[in-house]
């Protein structure tokens, strides 16, 4: 049953992480395209 939870919030904060990284990722792409288009 632990085993089961340990994985569990290790593919939980793997998806967090993920999801920080595309945020991120997007946030920059829009900041870089805002500039490029002035």
């Amino acid at each position: 049953m632990s085993l089961l939870i340990e994985n569990t919030v290790c593919l939980v904060n793997g998806a967090i992480f993920e999801l920080s990284q595309s945020m991120f990722h997007y946030e920059k792409a829009k900041l870089l395209n805002r500039i490029n288009f002035k």
